[in-house]
């Protein structure tokens, strides 16, 4: 692993968080109510979670991914990738999907108010970029996809002229 981090302005979404950690106990609330009201289509998806906990578990993984796309980037990449691909299983459409990331950024700029700094969206705005990047080239589930039809025919070929 390099000593440096993969984002380059790693240091500002950090400080962002762990400011946010400081200003607020639990942003759940606060996010949520930003999910609800960018996609309200979205909230009868979470009928179950009668006490926040889903919700919140929710935005906990997508925080460590947060911190690991910036970071080390041992996983956040695939992981997200991954995820917009099982929430597509869950008729959530994956252009919900990838904004839930710059819902965050929203809600935390709201939750730090005055302790939002030019660099903290400037370091936001940025990731939301890259993460959008890894979004766009995650091949999608609900479309056909070339290479994956071809790797399919390969496969079944022999047992087509059986």
């Amino acid at each position: 692993m390099a000593d440096i981090p993969a984002f380059a302005r790693a240091a500002d979404v950090e400080a962002s968080l762990e400011r946010l950690a400081e200003v607020c106990e639990d942003p759940t609330p606060v996010v949520y109510r930003h999910m609800f009201a960018a996609h309200p289509t979205m909230q009868p998806y979470f009928w179950r979670d009668t006490n926040g906990a889903i919700k919140g578990e929710m935005l906990s993984r997508t925080f460590e991914a947060i911190l690991d796309f910036v970071g080390e980037r041992r996983y956040a990449q695939h992981m997200i990738g991954t995820e917009m691909v099982t929430h597509e299983g869950y008729e959530v459409p994956r252009e919900v999907f990838v904004t839930f990331f710059g819902i965050i950024r929203d809600a935390v700029r709201e939750l730090l108010a005055a302790d939002w700094t030019p660099a903290f969206e400037t370091a936001w705005t940025e990731m939301l970029a890259e993460i959008d990047a890894y979004a766009q080239a995650t091949p999608r589930s609900d479309a056909a996809n070339a290479y994956f039809a071809a790797r399919l025919e390969e496969f079944t070929a022999p047992y087509a002229k059986a």
